[in-house]
């Protein structure tokens, strides 16, 4: 795992971004909301500990969008997202709670 120059400012961060997953779960969840919350979470890990770094890498692995999958309406990147399934909102935000959860260990 990479370092991070600050580990009280890391947790701080993580912390942030698992709490907001709650409410996610709460919400729907939305794909719109969902979104955001990912696209906002990579970016955080990024700034923490680098885009080519284990822990960014991991999260983009646990819960990142995989372009369209089967069922799924739109295209590419653009899509919605389903809510259920083995790559549903439900099953990515497990993953990514467990992937944070371990970078947050790691500190």
């Amino acid at each position: 795992m990479t370092t991070t120059g600050n580990p009280k400012l890391a947790r701080e961060r993580l912390e942030e971004r698992l709490n907001a997953i709650g409410w996610l779960r709460g919400s729907g969840p939305n794909p719109f909301d969902y979104n955001q919350w990912y696209d906002r979470t990579v970016e955080v890990v990024e700034a923490l500990f680098g885009a080519d770094s284990a822990e960014a890498a991991g999260l983009r692995e646990a819960a990142g969008v995989r372009g369209r999958l089967p069922g799924v309406r739109g295209q590419a990147e653009d899509m919605t997202l389903n809510i259920h399934g083995p790559w549903g909102i439900r099953a990515r935000l497990d993953r990514a709670e467990r992937a944070l959860q371990d970078i947050r260990a790691s500190l």
